[in-house]
């Protein structure tokens, strides 16, 4: 039975009439109506050195412990099962994650958990908590065909939603929406962060509100790289829905508590097994009774990770804390004085070989910007090299960052001028360097701290550029050699 709900509910949903067909997305569960979701999830690796194909089997639950005029309460419980394999080959294995959280969803489909639980899909890895069979709903709470929203998103860019219109899913005719989503630096590629693209897309059962079936993919391009380099899909149908009236609805909602209470005991007991070592005996007494008086339902894999982490340390093991928060987009940094340089990764023009900034630590750094068709081009390629020689047993390192594409240029310019110092793509760096024009100058000492920077050419930028550059020569006896580019 892979569609209950679908031909049970898809089929009443409200069929294309008129000129203009609205669809309610607002979530309508009863009091005790489970959701049951399976499907996989499959990430991929095509970067350079690295390639490996990883499958999971997802299984979501979403049981409605209350439902109020103002929104539901819920409970979302997510296991998954790994394989190396292809999503067919997984077999009846032990879970390797189950994960169960409560949460409210209002009128509009709005998502919210308790503090500390974080709601953000994790754009690497398999989610440990899936809750994306809610959408939120535009302030209207009814669409239309080709109507489009915006969801804002804690700590990442807004997610845009488009409704495509009808289409059929396992037989049923369900709402289609696309949602997308991505880095600011997608359809820019830079050398210091990784940027992402988040596709999802959703076919929701218009008389309860709720995904019939979704599709979600999540790309990932490497620091100076040009396509992507990682690709998970996660997709997955809804398989069952039913209400479990009177004691079965009791005997779910009392095992979703037990759960709770034991996985919430066991995080605090096993951080200090050994000074806690009787609550744990205690702890597990306590599950092995509730297994013999309880009927089993399927949340009691929460209760059983639980008690296998409390068993590894007692055996003195170090088991793993149960996930309760997701990855994080990291706030883009940009090059200020006085704080630490952004890394970065970006080709060598010559070699073409990937060089990363942090393998020049412990010497100072002249970074140069330049556009190849500037007019004092001349002049500053002249300078730099200049300072390469002069210091170069004190160890300081020049490094030429070309705003350009075109690679035939700036090795020939390279060639014709004589220059010695690694030539590197700067396209990708302009945002995180703050580089509004060029010429522009940047100096680090050997701990990667800026000192200083210098926009623009003339006889005293030279001047400023040297004396600061003397300021943080370093003291001990000069350094020798180079360091090498990154392995592909």
């Amino acid at each position: 039975m892979v569609t209950t709900l679908c031909v049970m509910t898809c089929m009443l949903a409200t069929t294309q009439t008129g000129e203009r067909p609205d669809w309610l997305l607002a979530p309508r569960l009863g009091r005790g109506q489970e959701l049951v979701y399976g499907g996989t999830f499959v990430e991929e690796s095509n970067g350079p050195g690295v390639r490996f194909n990883r499958t999971y089997r997802l299984e979501t639950r979403v049981f409605s412990l209350d439902a109020q005029p103002q929104g539901h309460e819920v409970a979302v419980f997510t296991v998954l099962k790994q394989s190396g394999g292809r999503p067919e080959a997984i077999t009846e294995t032990t879970a390797s994650s189950a994960r169960l959280e409560l949460a409210r969803i209002d009128l509009q489909g709005r998502v919210t958990a308790d503090p500390g639980v974080a709601l953000s899909v994790p754009l690497e890895g398999p989610p440990s908590i899936e809750w994306g069979v809610f959408i939120e709903a535009p302030d209207q709470k009814k669409a239309g065909p080709e109507q489009s929203w915006e969801v804002r998103e804690a700590g990442r860019p807004t997610r845009s939603w488009r409704v495509v219109g009808n289409e059929m899913v396992n037989g049923a005719t369900c709402v289609k929406l696309v949602g997308a989503q991505q880095s600011e630096d997608w359809d820019r590629p830079r050398a210091d962060r990784t940027a992402w693209r988040r596709r999802d897309t959703v076919w929701v059962a218009p008389r309860l509100g709720v995904a019939c079936r979704v599709e979600r993919v999540i790309e990932r391009r490497d620091p100076a790289r040009i396509e992507p380099t990682h690709k998970s899909v996660l997709l997955y149908d809804l398989q069952s829905s039913l209400q479990y009236p009177g004691q079965l609805f009791e005997d779910r909602r009392r095992e979703i508590q037990q759960a709770r209470s034991f996985s919430e005991a066991a995080t605090a007991l096993v951080a200090n097994a050994g000074k806690y070592s009787a609550q744990i005996d205690e702890l597990l007494a306590r599950i092995t009774s509730h297994f013999d008086r309880q009927p089993p339902t399927p949340y009691r894999d929460a209760i059983v990770l639980a008690k296998r982490r409390l068993e590894a340390a007692k055996r003195g093991e170090a088991p793993a804390a149960p996930p309760t928060s997701e990855e994080t987009t990291p706030a883009p940094t940009v090059a200020e004085l006085g704080k630490p340089a952004p890394d970065f990764v970006t080709p060598d023009f010559l070699s073409g070989q990937p060089v990363r900034l942090r393998n020049w630590t412990g010497r100072p750094v002249l970074l140069v910007f330049y556009t190849p068709s500037s007019p004092v081009l001349s002049d500053v390629l002249k300078y730099s090299q200049n300072i390469s020689d002069a210091y170069k047993d004190y160890g300081v390192t020049v490094l030429g960052l070309a705003v350009s594409e075109d690679g035939e240029r700036v090795r020939k310019q390279r060639d014709t001028m004589h220059v010695t110092f690694p030539i590197l793509s700067g396209t990708g760096l302009l945002i995180s360097y703050a580089v509004e024009a060029t010429p522009k100058m940047i100096l680090l000492d050997g701990n990667g701290i800026v000192r200083g920077h210098w926009t623009g050419w003339g006889a005293e930028t030279a001047e400023m550029v040297t004396a600061e550059l003397r300021h943080w020569l370093p003291r001990n006896e000069p350094m020798r050699g180079q360091p090498t580019s990154l392995k592909k």
